[in-house]
């Protein structure tokens, strides 16, 4: 926890980690540390195999690799935009070419059912203008991924991370309208109990109104001394 990057918003205390404004009697959301690991893929030239797919996170997340058992290949980690671009190209598209059944309560991202691999990411660039980035990252680097940030992992290597989630200031719209969303699917059970985005959002306000008083009423003492 003394090694996280960016202290202010990635630690559970930080002033800038939303969650640390949670009031001590609340039981907390479990934002980690979590350890992940993960056997490295086999992968084709063409990347089809992912080790985690598509998806999105509720929470802003901090991911540090701390083990790497030594493999052929890189560990590689890609990282799309455009959520309803993407859904459409996966299930209103790509699922039909494939002969796959699309059924209308299932969501390509929510459910992690698609690798969207090398073929597939030059499709959407050249279908949807969407351009995806690749991320490579080596033991001891430190990746942060924002608040509803599409992405995909393909591990190459064997490995061990660790994983800290967070609530910033700058992804809390995001996180709200993604608990939202679970909340009202009609396969998630009420996702928003889980973060607490309402209770965070209250307290955080709370207290930051609270340290404007005090700054108030340190200034009119001085104006009187």
């Amino acid at each position: 926890l003394k090694s996280l990057p960016l202290p202010e918003y990635c630690s559970p205390e930080g002033k800038l980690n939303l969650a640390s404004h949670l009031p001590g009697f609340f039981v907390r959301p479990d934002l980690g540390p979590r350890l992940c690991s993960a056997y490295g893929v086999a992968a084709t030239k063409d990347h089809d195999i992912g080790t985690t797919n598509l998806h999105i996170e509720v929470s802003d997340v901090v991911n540090i690799l701390v083990y790497v058992g030594i493999a052929k290949g890189n560990g590689v980690l890609s990282k799309s935009g455009k959520e309803v671009t993407l859904r459409s190209f996966l299930y209103l598209q790509i699922a039909k070419e494939q002969g796959l059944e699309v059924l209308p309560e299932h969501d390509p991202i929510r459910d992690q059912s698609w690798y969207v691999n090398k073929k597939l990411r030059q499709r959407l660039l050249e279908e949807y203008g969407v351009k995806t980035c690749t991320v490579i990252q080596f033991l001891g680097d430190a990746i942060i991924l924002p608040a509803g940030a599409l992405h995909q992992v393909q591990n190459f290597h064997s490995c061990v991370q660790v994983t800290e989630d967070f609530v910033s200031p700058e992804h809390l719209v995001q996180s709200f309208h993604l608990t939202q969303e679970l909340r009202l699917s009609k396969e998630e059970i009420n996702y928003d109990d889980k973060l607490q985005v309402k209770n965070i959002l209250y307290h955080a306000v709370k207290e930051m109104v609270r340290a404007l008083k005090i700054h108030e009423s340190e200034m009119e003492d001085m104006e009187e001394n």
